[in-house]
This record gives C-alpha cells, structure tokens and sequence, in this order.
C-alpha cells in the first residue's frame, strides 16, 4: 500500500510528537491518567514476525489523547480487532478507525480511516489527496506504529493526528 506524503511525514516526526506530547502530559494530567499511559507506554516492542503472530483476535483498546493544549484525555476501554490478514477496526465508540497494518522499515504501521460511527468509510487509498477534518462526514487518514510488547498488551503511537492532539495512543489488552 502507497503511503500518503504527509502520513509519512507524520511516521517520521513520531519522536517530536511524542517528546511534545509526554511533556505537555507528564506537566499537567491527572495522577490516575499518567499511571495508565505510563503502563501503556511500558515494555519492549517485539520484532514484527512476531508481533504480526500475537496480533490476530479481539482487543480491549483505550484511546489516550496527548498534547496540544489538553495535556491527557483518557477514554474508556473500547473494542477493537485485528484479522488474520492484518486488517484493523476499533468497533465501539463514536470516533472509529479501519485499516491494514503492513511492514514498513522494521516496524509495523497502521494506515487507515478515521470516522464516525455509523458511517461506512472508504478505504484508506481512496481518501482524497486534500483532507479536512471539518468536513462532514469526518474522514481523516491515520497512520500509526503498532508495537506489542507481550502476549496480551500492546500499543499504536499515532503521531500528529488530525483532530484534537499531538499524539494518540491506543492501548491494546486482551
């Protein structure tokens, strides 16, 4: 799959996002809210072979919001599913993503569609080159970096997204 110029952009400014984000967290969130994205952030990421063998099944996910003048928004658990193929959906929840992870220079990457549920979004390679967010219906590219670090527990690091923040994190957990 191609990747759009700006989503890699995004991939490689991952570290400025994140530096800026976990600042602005780290500064101002609240003591229950840092103890969860410290737990979320915590761990090794596997290889890609082998994270790509844990992925498949169902998830409990937890977005995380970082940044950008709201220093740490944590939601509910979620549910999410990765498929044998590698394609990726949040289920529940009003703001919903679909998409495919592929290998990307070492590392896992999540390129999807962000939208609202109840909406039936076009594939990620069909977006249009020019994205607005306040455009209705709502539909934004999103990449991310899929890390597992265990068994059960994992994250996607969504740098730079086109709504409300400096840095997302979906938090996975079976």
């Amino acid at each position: 799959m191609t990747i759009r110029p700006d989503d890699q952009r995004r991939l490689e400014e991952l570290d400025a996002s994140a530096g800026s984000a976990l600042r602005e967290a780290f500064a101002s969130g609240a003591s229950p809210d840092l103890a969860l994205l410290a737990e979320a952030l915590a761990g090794v990421a596997l290889p890609p072979e082998q994270a790509l063998e844990r992925l498949p099944g169902e998830w409990s996910c937890r977005m995380m919001k970082l940044g950008n003048g709201v220093p740490l928004v944590v939601y509910q658990s979620f549910s999410c599913v990765v498929t044998e193929d590698g394609g990726f959906e949040k289920l529940t929840g009003s703001q919903r993503s679909k998409g495919h992870l592929h290998r990307d220079d070492g590392r896992l990457v999540y390129l999807g569609t962000g939208f609202i549920a109840g909406d039936t979004p076009p594939l990620y390679a069909e977006l249009p080159d020019e994205i607005s967010p306040q455009d209705m219906p709502q539909r934004v590219p999103e990449v991310g970096v899929v890390e597992i670090t265990g068994p059960d527990r994992g994250r996607i690091l969504f740098p730079d997204p086109y709504l409300e923040s400096r840095m997302n994190l979906l938090a996975l957990q079976r």
